[in-house]
């Protein structure tokens, strides 16, 4: 009896052992699916922006700063070119070349002040995703502009990926990578167009992350503009050879750090290319040239010749350039002649009132009109000034400070324009100048902003005329006018069927020039005119 309880109290025991034991597993298989997070990442790539950051700028004392503006890095230079023309240099960064996606909360580098700059739509990039051992998970080409379309990626929650994106800046294609199965073999090799990279390592969380992507271009881009200074006459006929030195033919990216190896260097240079120049321009700009080079202090730009004003100069060299990697830059070279007045400037001061003439009655004299020295001049008679120019190799220029609001001149006897040149908009002669851009006095400024005020409205200084009238040695004329008073100085253009005349213009001997101007209301010109010889530059 004793061992048949005894057989049942162990029997007992082994299931309630059994049973201790299975809710024991069910508890702990519990924990562990507690402890397991589901595969429920959604990673969704949401392209709304670009930006560029402000550089971080070496100041004299050697200190940085983070808050100086995009664009406010310049390098200025001055050098000679020929014994009495020299080039004024200015390099400017205009922005770092990166291109961002959706500045959010998991955006890098948000220390520096930002401008936003839209990718072109239609561009394709090419991410790919790699997990915590840098293996290969998978990869998806983007188009901007398509990427709400574009089907969420599942990856696993919990789990750190490593998001690479690399673009050509087309809208064609997208990179190809090599050895992408590891991420510390993967490269995009021999690039030789635009190349733009991005990288983060993020921990994705359950549910809904959005990915923000910086693409950062790893090439510079510079972008080259001559000028021709307002005091030099003629215009630029000629840019033969003009190339970037030193660049190299590509570069290969690797993807795991986003360090490039430099391919071989181009012997002849990267060429920059200007659009035709026509019979000639006194401004003129290239398309932007990519340089593929990591930074130097030490680039060089070279023409073989260039034209100006009928005057060629050979092997044009400017060195000692400073460029980085990804920022695209401003190159603008200003070309001047070196002159000096030859006998003193002669000044213009008139500043006549409006004014009738005598009004008794029955006089049929009543006319408006003004008075200087004592004399009545009726409205459409003209007045004049007369300079001379002894020995003025280089030509004549007039700077006016105020003008209300029409003049004409003569060189050697021959009227400079085919009508009095009217700056008014409702005068008694039509307006027949205008901006180059196509902006009126009076009108619409073409580049944005306020509208143009009135001639006789604007006052200028002798730095900063309000019109410019420059007389080359061959008699060609340049004009050129500011929008506004102490402003900038434009090139003006005649129209309405006014034209120069061709006259000739003496180096050697004197030459007279005469300013006349035709009353219409009050009637006014300030300013100094005077011959220019060439001089040597210090």
């Amino acid at each position: 009896m004793t061992n048949k309880i005894n057989k049942q109290y162990h029997k007992l025991g082994i299931i309630t052992l059994m049973t201790l034991t299975f809710f024991t597993f069910l508890s702990c298989k519990s924990e562990d699916n507690a402890q397991v997070v589901s595969s429920g990442a959604s990673v969704k790539v949401n392209i709304i922006a670009a930006e560029s950051e402000s550089e971080i700028i070496t100041r004299a004392d050697n200190k940085t700063s983070n808050t100086v503006p995009v664009g406010s890095t310049t390098q200025t230079m001055n050098q000679p070119l020929g014994a009495d023309h020299s080039l004024d240099i200015s390099l400017t960064s205009v922005s770092s070349l990166t291109k961002q996606a959706n500045a959010g909360a998991n955006s890098a580098g948000n220390k520096a002040a930002t401008v936003q700059q839209p990718l072109a739509v239609g561009t394709k990039y090419q991410l790919l995703i790699y997990d915590n051992v840098g293996k290969f998970v998978m990869k998806q080409t983007y188009t901007y502009g398509q990427e709400a379309t574009a089907a969420a990626i599942k990856l696993d929650a919990g789990k750190a990926y490593t998001f690479i994106a690399v673009s050509t800046n087309s809208t064609s294609s997208v990179p190809t990578v090599a050895d992408e199965n590891n991420l510390s073999t993967a490269v995009v090799a021999n690039i030789n167009t635009e190349l733009m990279y991005f990288k983060s390592t993020v921990n994705l969380k359950e549910g809904n992350n959005d990915l923000n992507v910086v693409l950062r271009h790893q090439y510079s881009e510079i972008k080259t503009t001559l000028h021709m200074d307002a005091n030099t006459t003629g215009n630029i006929t000629a840019l033969v050879n003009p190339v970037f030195n030193t660049t190299h033919s590509s570069a290969t990216l690797k993807l795991s750090d986003g360090v490039l190896t430099y391919n071989g260097i181009i012997p002849t240079g990267k060429s920059i290319v200007f659009p035709t120049l026509g019979t000639g321009t006194r401004t003129i700009t290239s398309n932007s040239t990519l340089v593929i080079h990591p930074t130097t202090s030490t680039a060089v730009l070279n023409f073989g010749s260039l034209t100006i004003d009928r005057e060629t100069k050979t092997n044009v060299s400017v060195s000692n350039l400073k460029i980085s990697p990804g920022h695209r830059y401003d190159l603008d070279l200003t070309l001047k002649t070196c002159t000096q007045n030859v006998s003193g400037a002669n000044g213009l001061d008139w500043n006549y009132a409006y004014t009738t003439g005598d009004c008794t009655s029955g006089n049929t004299g009543c006319k408006p009109g003004i008075t200087k020295d004592g004399i009545f001049y009726a409205n459409g008679k003209t007045i004049s000034k007369t300079f001379t120019a002894p020995s003025a190799d280089y030509g004549f220029v007039l700077d006016l400070t105020s003008l209300d609001n029409s003049f004409n001149m003569e060189v050697n006897n021959v009227k400079m324009a085919t009508k009095e040149i009217q700056f008014q908009s409702n005068a008694m002669s039509p307006q027949n100048i205008q901006f180059a851009d196509g902006s009126k006095y009076e009108g619409i400024n073409t580049e944005g902003g306020a509208n143009i005020p009135a001639v006789y409205n604007m006052t200028g200084t002798a730095a900063n005329p309000v019109v410019k009238i420059v007389i080359s040695r061959f008699g060609e004329v340049t004009l050129f006018g500011s929008k506004k008073s102490g402003g900038p100085l434009y090139p003006l253009v005649l129209m309405s069927g006014t034209t120069f005349n061709n006259f000739s213009w003496s180096g050697a001997g004197t030459n007279t020039v005469i300013v006349t101007q035709l009353i219409d209301g009050k009637t006014t010109i300030k300013g100094t005119g005077a011959g220019k010889k060439k001089i040597a530059c210090n």
